[in-house]
Protein backbone atom coordinates (compact mmCIF):
# COMPACT_ATOMS: atom_id res chain seq x y z
CA UNK A 1 0.00 0.00 0.00
CA UNK A 2 1.28 3.57 -0.46
CA UNK A 3 1.58 5.88 1.94
CA UNK A 4 0.67 9.51 1.87
CA UNK A 5 2.96 12.36 1.84
CA UNK A 6 2.74 14.39 5.62
CA UNK A 7 2.46 17.86 5.36
CA UNK A 8 3.34 19.88 8.15
CA UNK A 9 0.78 21.70 9.65
CA UNK A 10 1.05 25.59 8.92
CA UNK A 11 0.15 27.08 12.87
CA UNK A 12 -2.15 29.53 13.33
CA UNK A 13 -1.49 32.75 14.67
CA UNK A 14 -3.47 35.48 15.95
CA UNK A 15 -1.37 38.04 14.24
CA UNK A 16 -1.86 39.42 10.67
CA UNK A 17 1.14 39.32 9.10
CA UNK A 18 0.23 42.43 7.49
CA UNK A 19 1.89 45.77 8.12
CA UNK A 20 0.16 47.29 11.71
CA UNK A 21 0.86 50.31 11.02
CA UNK A 22 0.18 50.48 7.19
CA UNK A 23 2.29 53.00 5.07
CA UNK A 24 2.32 55.40 8.13
CA UNK A 25 5.21 57.22 8.67
CA UNK A 26 6.30 57.05 12.45
CA UNK A 27 8.03 59.94 14.23
CA UNK A 28 10.91 59.72 16.13
CA UNK A 29 12.49 61.90 18.67
CA UNK A 30 15.60 59.96 19.41
CA UNK A 31 18.55 62.01 17.81
CA UNK A 32 20.78 61.59 14.72
CA UNK A 33 23.39 60.39 16.31
CA UNK A 34 25.01 58.91 12.64
CA UNK A 35 28.59 60.14 11.32
CA UNK A 36 26.62 62.06 8.44
CA UNK A 37 25.17 64.45 10.92
CA UNK A 38 26.58 67.79 11.58
CA UNK A 39 26.19 68.29 15.17
CA UNK A 40 24.14 64.88 16.56
CA UNK A 41 22.52 66.88 19.28
CA UNK A 42 20.87 69.22 16.61
CA UNK A 43 18.20 67.28 15.73
CA UNK A 44 17.14 66.16 19.14
CA UNK A 45 17.32 69.75 20.54
CA UNK A 46 15.30 71.24 18.19
CA UNK A 47 12.90 69.08 18.50
CA UNK A 48 11.99 69.50 21.86
CA UNK A 49 12.46 72.98 21.78
CA UNK A 50 9.60 73.74 19.11
CA UNK A 51 7.42 71.12 21.33
CA UNK A 52 8.25 73.37 24.75
CA UNK A 53 7.17 76.38 23.12
CA UNK A 54 3.98 74.75 22.01
CA UNK A 55 2.89 73.93 24.82
CA UNK A 56 4.22 76.79 26.59
CA UNK A 57 1.77 79.04 24.55
CA UNK A 58 -1.34 75.96 24.46
CA UNK A 59 -1.19 76.04 28.24
CA UNK A 60 -1.47 79.86 28.48
CA UNK A 61 1.09 80.20 31.59
CA UNK A 62 5.01 80.60 30.96
CA UNK A 63 7.52 78.98 34.09
CA UNK A 64 9.12 81.72 36.00
CA UNK A 65 12.61 81.00 35.92
CA UNK A 66 13.99 83.33 39.33
CA UNK A 67 17.29 83.69 40.77
CA UNK A 68 18.99 80.07 41.05
CA UNK A 69 19.44 79.10 44.54
CA UNK A 70 22.23 77.06 46.07
CA UNK A 71 21.35 73.74 46.84
CA UNK A 72 21.92 72.86 50.62
CA UNK A 73 22.08 69.51 51.70
CA UNK A 74 20.22 68.75 55.00
CA UNK A 75 22.14 67.12 57.69
CA UNK A 76 20.27 64.29 59.59
CA UNK A 77 20.90 65.33 63.46
CA UNK A 78 19.96 63.16 66.54
CA UNK A 79 21.33 64.93 70.05
CA UNK A 80 21.27 62.05 73.38
CA UNK A 81 21.96 63.29 76.51
CA UNK A 82 25.39 61.29 78.01
CA UNK A 83 26.34 59.81 81.41
CA UNK A 84 26.35 63.34 83.18
CA UNK A 85 24.43 66.55 82.61
CA UNK A 86 27.07 68.08 80.37
CA UNK A 87 28.18 65.53 77.71
CA UNK A 88 25.75 65.56 74.37
CA UNK A 89 26.09 62.87 71.44
CA UNK A 90 25.60 64.35 68.20
CA UNK A 91 24.66 61.79 65.93
CA UNK A 92 24.92 63.23 62.18
CA UNK A 93 23.95 60.44 59.25
CA UNK A 94 25.65 60.11 56.30
CA UNK A 95 28.46 62.48 56.46
CA UNK A 96 32.09 61.31 56.55
CA UNK A 97 35.85 61.95 58.56
CA UNK A 98 35.51 65.78 56.19
CA UNK A 99 32.63 67.09 58.18
CA UNK A 100 33.45 65.23 61.83
CA UNK A 101 36.45 66.29 61.83
CA UNK A 102 36.38 70.32 60.94
CA UNK A 103 32.96 70.54 62.98
CA UNK A 104 34.99 69.27 66.08
CA UNK A 105 38.08 71.22 65.77
CA UNK A 106 35.25 74.31 65.32
CA UNK A 107 33.51 73.14 68.55
CA UNK A 108 37.47 72.67 70.15
CA UNK A 109 37.78 76.14 69.97
CA UNK A 110 33.88 77.49 71.04
CA UNK A 111 34.19 78.72 74.48
CA UNK A 112 32.37 76.36 77.00
CA UNK A 113 33.39 73.01 74.81
CA UNK A 114 35.58 71.05 77.45
CA UNK A 115 36.30 68.29 74.55
CA UNK A 116 34.74 66.93 71.68
CA UNK A 117 35.85 63.91 69.52
CA UNK A 118 34.13 61.96 67.03
CA UNK A 119 33.91 58.47 66.39
CA UNK A 120 32.78 56.60 62.94
CA UNK A 121 32.17 53.18 62.43
CA UNK A 122 30.86 50.86 59.79
CA UNK A 123 28.12 49.66 61.42
CA UNK A 124 26.80 53.14 63.19
CA UNK A 125 26.32 56.69 61.90
CA UNK A 126 29.01 58.79 63.22
CA UNK A 127 28.87 59.97 66.52
CA UNK A 128 30.14 63.39 67.89
CA UNK A 129 31.00 63.59 71.34
CA UNK A 130 30.71 67.00 73.51
CA UNK A 131 31.37 67.52 76.98
CA UNK A 132 30.55 71.22 77.89
CA UNK A 133 32.17 73.10 81.16
CA UNK A 134 29.60 74.21 84.13
CA UNK A 135 26.75 76.30 83.03
CA UNK A 136 26.76 76.26 78.87
CA UNK A 137 24.26 75.30 77.09
CA UNK A 138 24.28 73.30 74.10
CA UNK A 139 22.31 74.80 71.66
CA UNK A 140 23.95 78.09 71.89
CA UNK A 141 27.60 75.63 71.89
CA UNK A 142 26.54 74.09 68.74
CA UNK A 143 24.83 77.83 67.26
CA UNK A 144 28.61 79.27 67.65
CA UNK A 145 30.51 76.23 66.06
CA UNK A 146 28.78 76.63 63.54
CA UNK A 147 28.75 80.20 62.75
CA UNK A 148 32.01 79.95 63.11
CA UNK A 149 32.36 77.12 60.83
CA UNK A 150 29.96 79.21 58.27
CA UNK A 151 32.51 82.34 58.37
CA UNK A 152 35.37 80.28 57.64
CA UNK A 153 33.66 78.78 54.50
CA UNK A 154 32.03 82.31 53.09
CA UNK A 155 36.00 83.57 53.72
CA UNK A 156 37.52 80.60 51.47
CA UNK A 157 34.64 81.02 48.79
CA UNK A 158 35.94 84.78 48.67
CA UNK A 159 39.13 83.69 48.27
CA UNK A 160 38.40 81.22 45.15
CA UNK A 161 36.16 83.80 43.38
CA UNK A 162 39.10 86.20 43.43
CA UNK A 163 41.80 83.12 42.26
CA UNK A 164 39.15 82.56 39.25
Amino acid sequence: MAKKKVKPKEEESDIDEEDLFGDEEIESHYPDVSKDSKNGNDAFSEDFSKEAEDTELEEGFEIDTGPELPDYKYLKLDMQKGASDNDYTLIVEGQSHGLCNIFVQHLLETEGVNSAAYKITKITPPEIFIRLEEGYKIKKILFKAIETLRAEVTEVQKIFKKLT
